[in-house]
């Protein structure tokens, strides 16, 4: 069977972006200046997106220190991101769910488990968001400060969680009733700090299933799933309520967001998941440091 017709629901999700860019481009006064000013967003796209679904890390992680570097305020670079990741965690999260209904790692079992862990952990993640966007405060500190100690405490834990072995552990293919307080508070705590700085709840839920000793593939895929769940929720605050997205850019990261979306789990399972885990783990400490 050819690749595409593997892939529907990402061809369908291109698709409409595709003709919804085209008519957004053809309204726009100069479409060649605009094409020449922001092209470079198509790759930016691309690696957010590769970062963000290829290790559960949020594309946060890569948009935030790059819009703040380009002049963006901290509300306006924050719901520039979780706009992009609307379009890239969405393309991931097909693309992984795709994979693990085809049984490519594993059979039913493995399906009811990542059923089991979206349902309650979605649910969570998605109110933490809407808690964070519209009930508790932000903090009064920048936002690019929280972000610089957040990438610091995750790139450590990261690169912990991967470089600790213990041969005798067992995978687990059953959720536990004592693991479901801790998912559901880690991904309402996530949730919350999306809504602050546009990555969290993924990354926080991917370090607590490897911890309690779930597949990684399927760790990473849950990861991804509560990524697109929380950006999707809080896109429509950041549209109507501050107003705060950058169309032009996120016209052309949107598409590079899509591809790379589509394209990172293939690339997670030819590379292994502890190579880009310690690669990103590195990159991520070596952005929050860098950050002032």
């Amino acid at each position: 069977m050819p690749k595409t017709a593997q892939h529907p629901g990402i061809l369908i999700f291109s698709l409409g972006l595709l003709i919804l860019w085209s008519l957004i481009l053809w309204f726009v006064p100069n479409p060649a200046q605009l094409f020449t000013e922001y092209w470079h967003f198509f790759f930016l796209g691309i690696g957010g997106a590769v970062a963000a679904n290829s290790t559960g890390a949020g594309g946060g992680i890569v948009f935030i220190p790059a819009f703040t570097s380009l002049g963006l305020n901290g509300l306006d670079a924050l719901g520039t991101s979780i706009a992009i990741q609307c379009f890239g965690m969405t393309a991931g999260s097909i693309s992984w769910l795709n994979s693990i209904h085809r049984a490519e790692h594993g059979g039913n079992q493995v399906i009811a488990l990542t059923h089991h862990l979206l349902l309650f952990s979605g649910t969570s993640a998605v109110a933490g968001m809407l808690c964070g966007q519209y009930i508790i405060p932000t903090p009064d500190f920048p936002v690019t400060t929280l972000f610089k100690y957040f990438s610091i405490l995750f790139g450590f834990a990261l690169l912990l969680v991967t470089l600790r072995k213990n041969p005798h552990r067992h995978t687990r293919y059953h959720t536990r009733r004592i693991d479901i307080p801790l998912i559901v508070i880690t991904c309402f705590s996530g949730g919350i700090v999306t809504s602050w700085i546009s990555v969290g709840a993924g990354e926080w839920v991917a370090l607590l299933l490897f911890f309690l000793g779930y597949p990684t593939m399927i760790s990473v895929c849950i990861a991804v799933c509560i990524s697109s769940l929380t950006v999707l929720s809080g896109a429509f605050y950041h549209l109507f309520v501050t107003d705060s997205i950058s169309w032009a850019i996120l016209l052309f990261a949107a598409p590079g967001a899509i591809a790379g979306g589509s394209v990172a789990r293939l690339l997670a399972e030819r590379l292994g998941p502890i190579r880009l885990k310690v690669f990103f783990a590195a990159w991520i400490l070596a952005t929050g440091f860098a950050m002032s």
